[in-house]
């Protein structure tokens, strides 16, 4: 079910065609992404580049020692799921954390009993 909005007056209210156009960034986000631009600075971009030198790091605390993890490589690896999960969401959406749906076409149980009159048939 769709609302519509009526315009309520010439001083305020709804009016068709007013406000802002759906998909329309708002002014914070539109300064902070040409900011970015004028620097030069791509988040993702670094975001990767910060993964692969974990991993690179990861790989060198392991080739050092006998093989085994140590703590800080724990730490790496924890920063580096942190900074995979971050990306994930320009790759794809969010799952829903609990999708509930409420049925509300319920149609009435009807429960018939058969019972025979004769004793002998009741077996």
């Amino acid at each position: 079910m769709t609302s519509v909005k009526k315009p309520k007056g010439p001083n305020g209210g709804a009016r068709p065609g007013g406000g802002r156009p759906k998909g329309s960034k708002n002014i914070y986000s539109y300064k902070s992404v040409q900011k970015l631009e004028e620097l030069g600075f791509d988040p993702i971009e670094e975001m990767i580049k910060l993964y692969n030198k974990l991993s690179e790091n990861i790989a060198d605390s392991y080739s050092k020692k006998d093989g085994s993890p140590t703590h800080v490589t724990s730490t790496l690896r924890a920063t580096q799921q942190k900074i995979a999960n971050d990306l994930m969401q320009y790759g794809y959406k969010k799952m829903p954390e609990k999708l509930e749906q409420e049925i509300t076409d319920r149609k009435p149980v009807a429960v018939k009993l058969n019972f025979k009159d004769d004793p002998k048939d009741a077996k």
